[in-house]
């Protein structure tokens, strides 16, 4: 009897840790430009342990000065293993004209295909990373892979902890401008703020 409260036990223990080791995380947002509702970016985290899949669907369709339509759809999916990424997929429709980023572990790193056009490739050594928001600690680096272009950016990180709400301020400053990132004090993803090249702003607002 005692054998079979410890074998339950056991296994009841055994349930916790793997349920403490699972990850399902999703995050909404509405995305806005100047203020005006343009489309949805959605992410969700799962996995067990240090391996993690992430994957991002992002559609906007808007009009620029009431005049120029844009239609813009992401899709990426990431496997990262521990804090470095070890695979991504993406694809992108920006006003009809298809892209696509393959990233796939080689002998001497990442290598980085465009367009499924060898002549293009480039290998990323060493740990890569791209621009994780969910998770602040993975934004922590020098360069970060962009998962749409296939850019492996130069970047810059700040950031500071507001004594009144306790929410972290993180910028990233990057080549094509400034990213605006907002954590609350458990380090959940609360908001994204950058200007654009055409001088609009963009938001993220939770949902």
């Amino acid at each position: 009897m005692i054998m079979r409260i410890s074998i339950l036990a056991l296994l009841f223990c055994s349930q916790l840790l793997w349920a403490e080791a699972a990850t399902d995380r999703s995050w909404n947002f509405k995305v806005l430009i100047n203020d005006r509702e343009v489309g949805s970016h959605q992410f969700r985290v799962t996995g067990e342990g240090d391996s993690l899949s992430v994957s991002s669907t992002m559609n906007m369709d808007f009009k620029v000065l009431l005049v120029k339509k844009v239609r813009y759809q992401h899709q990426a999916n990431e496997i990262w293993q521990g804090s470095c990424l070890t695979d991504v997929s993406s694809q992108t429709n920006r006003q009809g004209k298809a892209v696509s980023l393959k990233v796939k572990p080689v002998e001497t790193g990442l290598l980085v295909e465009k367009d499924q056009i060898a002549e293009d490739a480039e290998v990323l050594a060493g740990c890569v990373r791209s621009f994780a928001y969910w998770d602040p600690q993975l934004l922590q680096g020098e360069r970060l892979l962009n998962v749409e272009t296939g850019e492996y950016m130069p970047v810059a990180i700040t950031s500071r902890v507001s004594a009144e709400d306790n929410i972290t301020h993180m910028i990233i400053a990057a080549p094509k401008g400034d990213i605006h990132l907002q954590y609350d004090a458990s380090g959940d993803w609360l908001s994204l703020q950058t200007k654009l090249q055409m001088g609009a702003v963009l938001k993220y607002q939770r949902t």
